[in-house]
């Protein structure tokens, strides 16, 4: 099995081991083995009276990729066969009697290539899988003779052993005339009717050496191939333009590559251009380039500080072309896309998004399937377009924002993930605008774990998810929305990201300089990023100009600005060993943060650099004395009214007061500082509470309902100031959005179009 990077089985071996060693086809009285203190050791510790589940399937020739998972069970599926036995400290057994059996395959065309897994805890809460958060895929080799080849180097083939020597290992699934080859040449052979053979093997520094097992019996002869590298030490020099910018720079006949990766000792660029070879010829230069602290702008010269962060190569264009994939090799052992990159291939949830939805999206490539790593995707294919950026906003105090999430806005009402996109909702602009919107606000669209999410949990904050459509679909829709009078703004997330993003993926949490491996507020969710890094206020500065430069947004709501503080401005206490913070407070997180006031200004600063009225609105919900300082610097907060007007709308006149749509009778807010509403994506719809909790009068009377939330609708819009719309809000939408527990509910919903059909609803929408 030829291959440019070397086969992983010795590193999958130390999260799963099986007997027989090699699984075949017409394998009998198979057990496979988890050892749940490796790997990402998400299920360690677990003990005897505690219940660990795979969830597992098979890649077949019938596969429409390398990730497409085949006779694999609902997620969560505790069928008593996919329990496994508890066998010693975090060891488990799973037992099958064969493959077919077990998997339920009938069909005799059907070939199985690999079983993959995901070990799990009863509920879920819990995983078991590879170092890297990946899938873990046992291979399955065909009846007969076979041989692997193996390494004890790095798992990506990288010799990390001070002396460049490597332990090779070839083993059989019967007794065979076994030789190992280096680069051709014969540097080990074995007893005539072995089942293994080892040697160890010295690679010299920056060689890139191709290992070949053959196994010769009755006839037969097979082999198997893996590559590996030796790198060299990393050379330091100077970025060859005057600022160091991160990702790909199209510099005249070169394409430069930089990354930022501080502490780290290499870099390596791997792309689609030699076939994803490991090759020590594209290590990246350490730059001598500082950047500035805030607080020091001394360059220290100590190698592989945060001050000489980046890491930097250049390529000729005539090598790789135009339109290329690529990812970084970290120390030679962790690989990742690039933080910058501006489109990714997602080896997990791309082969869900319908060819019409994006049209020519690459198929992930098969040598990468065990390394399951996003790549980053350079192409002009998507480049037709220009950004519209000569577009004026109306002013932010009188704007109608209607916040819309595409998912859901054109969805085919199926239930399936990510069903709306861009090409459909443009058809609904004319809509918009003869509702009175004068601006669009769209749910996170960067890119997401997954391809069915509210877009909150983002892992590349310069690529457009492509559930959604393709970046020209982007490019459009801000287009034709500005042809209509309507701005379009983009919802980001600064204050939390997902697990694939590089810088996550980099590192341990305790030694992460990106991250915090718990938070200091008391609002965080997913990983917290560490505000008191330059690199990652300078991602935020260098994403938000890159949206309106690249794609033409009018401007930007920032999600939880609580959130956006730097580490001790909360109160809490630092652990330096496991780089945690204490318990932090709602009211310590809660009160006036003068430096979240000051980054908020920071980023304003660098979007006004490339458009001087763009819109900027952050969900702060804090004092008024810290809204009307945010308000100074010309921005806009939103400005929850939910409550009274769901008890308006419910016809509890007694318990409401809707006097806060208007900014100074708000607790004192700058009059035209707030975007005000009754409805968004965080609260419950007033129509579900009407369904729910009014008064038989309001409940039961479909007329009177539809009244009340107009009388809402006009309350807010006629009142001074700039007001938020929340997708079909308009039409009395009453879907729950909320969990038992108060949590919102980000599952898929209907679309409510069918409720213009109705006279009462469609009433509403003409008001």
């Amino acid at each position: 099995m030829l291959a440019s990077i070397l086969s992983i089985a010795t590193a999958l071996a130390q999260v799963v081991t099986t007997e027989p060693s090699h699984v075949q086809t017409d394998s009998e009285d198979i057990i496979i083995t988890f050892h749940a203190d490796q790997g990402n050791k998400g299920l360690s510790g677990l003990g005897p009276n505690d219940a660990v589940y795979a969830h597992t399937g098979v890649i077949t020739n019938r596969s429409a990729s390398p990730t497409d998972w085949q006779y694999a069970p609902t997620w969560l599926d505790n069928n008593p066969k996919y329990k496994l036995k508890y066998v010693d400290t975090n060891t488990w057994q799973l037992s099958m009697s064969n493959i077919n059996d077990f998997y339920g395959i009938t069909d005799a065309d059907v070939v199985v290539k690999k079983m993959m897994f995901v070990f799990r805890n009863s509920n879920g809460s819990k995983e078991g899988k590879t170092a890297d958060g990946g899938d873990i895929a046992v291979d399955v080799y065909a009846p007969g003779l076979q041989v692997s080849l193996s390494s004890d180097a790095s798992t990506m083939g990288v010799v990390t052993t001070d002396n460049n020597t490597v332990r090779l290992k070839a083993a059989t699934t019967v007794p065979a005339d076994i030789t190992i080859n280096v680069d051709g040449t014969t540097i080990a052979s074995s007893a005539p009717g072995s089942m293994d053979l080892s040697v160890d093997y010295s690679i010299a520094s920056g060689h890139r050496a191709i290992v070949t097992a053959i196994a010769e019996a009755d006839g037969s002869t097979v082999a198997d191939t893996l590559a590996l590298s030796a790198l060299l030490p990393t050379d330091e020099k100077a970025y060859p333009n005057t600022s160091i910018t991160q990702g790909v720079v199209d510099n005249g006949s070169e394409y430069i590559f930089c990354i930022a990766a501080p502490s780290k000792k290499n870099v390596t660029l791997v792309g689609s251009w030699n076939d994803y070879a490991i090759d020590p010829s594209t290590q990246l230069y350490h730059a001598t380039d500082c950047i500035a602290l805030p607080t020091d702008t001394t360059c220290m010269k100590n190698a592989y500080t945060l001050r000489q962060p980046y890491y930097w190569i250049s390529i000729p264009k005539a090598s790789i072309g135009n339109d290329f994939c690529y990812f970084y090799l970290i120390d030679g052992t962790t690989a990742v896309a690039d933080p910058y990159a501006t489109l990714i291939l997602d080896p997990n949830n791309d082969r869900y998004i319908a060819a019409d939805v994006f049209p020519n999206l690459p198929e992930y490539p098969q040598q990468l399937s065990n390394i399951n790593v996003p790549l980053a995707w350079h192409t002009l294919l998507f480049s037709k377009i220009k950004a519209d950026k000569g577009f004026t906003p109306v002013a932010q105090d009188r704007m109608v924002v209607y916040e819309l999430l595409l998912r859901d806005f054109t969805s085919d009402n199926s239930g399936t993930p990510a069903s709306g996109n861009i090409r459909e909702a443009i058809g609904k602009l004319d809509y918009l605008k003869d509702l009175g919107v004068n601006a669009i606000e769209l749910m996170p669209v960067m890119e997401f774990g997954g391809n069915n999410s509210w877009g909150y949990n983002p892992n590349f904050y310069f690529a457009p998810d492509k559930a959604y459509g393709t970046p020209d679909d982007y490019r459009t829709l801000v287009a034709e929305a500005h042809a209509r009078g309507m701005a379009v703004i983009l919802d980001v997330v600064f204050n939390q990201a997902d697990s694939s993003h590089p810088w996550w993926v980099m590192y341990n949490p305790a030694e992460n300089p990106f991250f915090n491996a718990s938070s200091p507020h008391a609002y965080n969710v997913l990983n917290d990023w560490n505000q008191g890094n330059p690199l990652v206020e300078l991602q935020w500065t260098d994403a938000v100009k890159h949206w309106i430069e690249e794609y033409g947004f009018d401007g930007y709501r920032f999600d939880l600005v609580k959130g956006l503080g730097d580490n001790q401005s909360y109160g809490t206490s630092y652990n330096r060993v496991t780089n945690t913070f204490s318990t932090p407070s709602e009211s310590a997180t809660n009160r006036i943060n003068q430096s979240r006031i000051d980054r908020m200004a920071r980023i304003h600063a660098a979007i006004r650099s490339v458009k001087s009225d763009a819109i900027f609105i952050n969900e702060d919900l804090a004092t008024a004395t810290e809204e009307n300082q945010l308000a100074q610097d010309g921005d806009l907060n939103w400005a929850n009214i939910n409550n009274p007007s769901c008890q308006f709308a419910m016809g509890y006149q007694a318990e409401s007061n809707m006097n806060s749509f208007y900014a100074p009778l708000d607790g004192g807010r700058t009059a035209g500082s707030t975007i005000s509403y009754a409805e968004s994506h965080d609260e419950e719809r007033m129509a579900y509470k009407q369904s729910q909790w009014a008064p038989a009068s309001v409940k039961n009377n479909e007329e009177v309902a539809m009244r009340r939330l107009g009388s809402v609708a006009a309350q807010m819009l006629m009142t001074p100031g700039a007001h938020m719309i929340w997708q079909f809000q308009e039409l009395g939408d009453a879907q729950p959005l909320k969990q038992a527990d108060g949590s919102n509910n980000t599952s898929p919903k209907q679309t409510a179009w069918d409720l213009l059909d109705n006279q009462h609803h469609a009433a509403l929408m003409e008001i």
